[in-house]
């Protein structure tokens, strides 16, 4: 185990990715159900490979949601397993949950509180006021699950105590089978029942839940093994997995299988996404850097470290932003100004434009953190 100042740069870096893969994924939302449902403007991006290509991107956002959770599964369970039989109490082991549980809400609530005041009196965010609740509630549904499962720590730790090291193993992969089965059943009755959609966003949360417990037993199973050669193992894993989901996403573009594109990544509740994120955050994790460059090492962790706030604000603010990137996406992918499509120039362009938001809010992050510790220091001094 590491000690707690320690930091995985790898892991590091792979939320840096997975950020990006959020950022991507929700400009390219509007496009890719476009292009599902069969809108003719949409056209030029419907064709090979350039379907397949969103199709990856939609899969690409389910990957990065599981990747979260998984990274910080991977390291809290087994520390809380841990720490309980060294002899720690489970009162100690809450308040240790209740400490990092501050991270996550109090950024949020600033968040939330700023956003609400630059609707109120500099620009009218869409949606965001007193008198709505849906942005602060499924709105960043991803945060609270995230809260949720943090707070869970003690008990799914104490539970793993009481089922025992050897049956454990198999108490998860039953848990993960059952909960893609019904994942399964959801998307493939999506289009058929209407009362599907709130078991859509419950399991979206439930495979959350689901990828956090996992990725915790993943690491005693990859504790048992070499490292250097488990490093290795999944290094080519992780390569292979990925040149398959793309030659069959290019597969199902070419044969213009666009239900199946769809259902490949539906919401957060994709089995391709779920082994990807597992194999990806294994690999991370496993990962030693044969040259250490302390100043790139300090700008990643920096840049990670503002996940949650990029995630809460790209949501609050995504009314904003999102009609301009899909015009612009539009605009390229029509041909609707220069009278020639360009659906590589509006994938390209898309891409773009996401990394710089995930970019400038990562950053954003970076000063309000700042401003905390400053004030924290002048309340000390």
């Amino acid at each position: 185990m590491q000690p707690k100042a320690a930091r995985n740069i790898s892991i590091e870096a792979l939320r840096l990715v997975a950020v990006a893969g959020i950022a991507i994924f929700h400009t390219f939302q509007w496009s890719f159900k476009a292009v599902y449902t069969g809108m003719p403007e949409y056209a030029s991006l419907a064709a090979f490979p350039y379907s397949g290509v969103l199709g990856s991107i939609n899969l690409l956002g389910c990957w990065a949601n599981e990747v979260f959770f998984m990274i910080s599964g991977y390291f809290l369970i087994p520390s809380a397993v841990r720490n309980l039989q060294n002899g720690l109490s489970t009162q100690a082991l809450a308040r240790k949950s209740f400490a990092r549980l501050k991270k996550i809400v109090l950024p949020t609530l600033f968040y939330c509180a700023a956003c609400l005041l630059v609707s109120m009196y500099v620009y009218p965010l869409p949606e965001i006021s007193l008198h709505e609740i849906g942005w602060l509630t499924l709105g960043i549904e991803f945060i609270w699950v995230y809260a949720a499962s943090v707070l869970l720590v003690p008990a799914i730790a104490l539970a793993r105590q009481r089922i025992g090291s050897k049956r454990a193993p198999f108490v998860v992969a039953l848990l993960v089978l059952t909960t893609f089965g019904i994942n399964g059943y959801i998307a493939a009755t999506a289009n058929e029942v209407a009362d599907i959609v709130l078991w859509r966003k419950l399991m979206s949360a439930v495979t959350y839940l689901v990828a956090f417990i996992a990725a915790g037993e993943m690491r005693f199973a990859l504790e048992c093994h070499d490292k250097a050669s488990g490093a290795q193992k999944s290094k080519i894993m992780l390569i292979g997995l990925i040149a398959a989901t793309v030659a069959l996403e290019l597969l199902l573009s070419a044969n213009r299988q666009y239900d199946a594109l769809w259902k490949l990544s539906y919401k957060s509740t994709s089995v391709i996404s779920f082994i990807l994120a597992a194999v990806s955050v294994a690999a991370a994790a496993l990962h030693q850097p044969r040259h250490k460059v302390p100043a790139a090492d300090k700008v990643i962790a920096s840049l990670a470290a503002g996940t949650l706030g990029f995630y809460a604000v790209q949501s609050f603010t995504c009314n904003v932003w999102r009609p301009i990137f899909d015009n612009v996406i539009y605009a390229m992918a029509t041909g609707i100004q220069t009278g020639e499509p360009h659906p590589a120039g509006a994938i390209l362009l898309g891409i773009l434009m996401s990394l710089c938001l995930a970019f400038a809010l990562l950053i954003m992050d970076i000063v309000r953190r700042a401003v905390v510790d400053a004030i924290k220091a002048c309340m000390n001094s």
